[in-house]
């Protein structure tokens, strides 16, 4: 029937990539995280986390509540990591995907299940709200 024309190169043929090709892309790559990092660092100067309250609190979780402030002019989406200590002990975190538009205040409330459960009498000593970085 029909016939298809063969190639006339070869595929195995390769052709190497030269080595200054390679230390440009490496370059280029931490270049690419120092930025990511430094821009990540600036973005939390703009954000405030403010309120932090303990609304409820069981034997095996507790429900904190936050308000994360936006003092830039746009939008931010930043990671936020929430933990519960009782003495040197982390009873709990969670981590939620906290986004204020700009000039704003958004609130968040957060349910964390402990690790153990709390006895009698025993209570939490701290509670943490920080951003969550590379």
């Amino acid at each position: 029937m029909f016939r298809t024309k063969k190639p006339k190169f070869r595929k195995s043929k390769r052709e190497k990539v030269p080595t200054i090709i390679w230390v440009l892309m490496f370059l280029g790559a931490i270049f690419g995280l120092f930025l990511t990092r430094h821009c990540s660092k600036q973005l939390d100067e703009y954000l405030i986390v403010e309120n932090i309250e303990l609304e409820q609190q069981a034997k095996s979780f507790a429900r904190v509540s936050f308000e994360v402030r936006n003092r830039a002019s746009f939008k931010i989406k930043r990671r936020v990591i929430v933990r519960l200590y009782q003495g040197n002990l982390q009873l709990g975190s969670k981590m939620i995907m906290a986004r204020v538009r700009g000039k704003k205040t958004a609130g968040y409330f957060v349910t964390i299940n402990f690790v153990k459960p709390l006895y009698e009498g025993e209570k939490i000593d701290e509670i943490s709200v920080r951003f969550y970085g590379i």
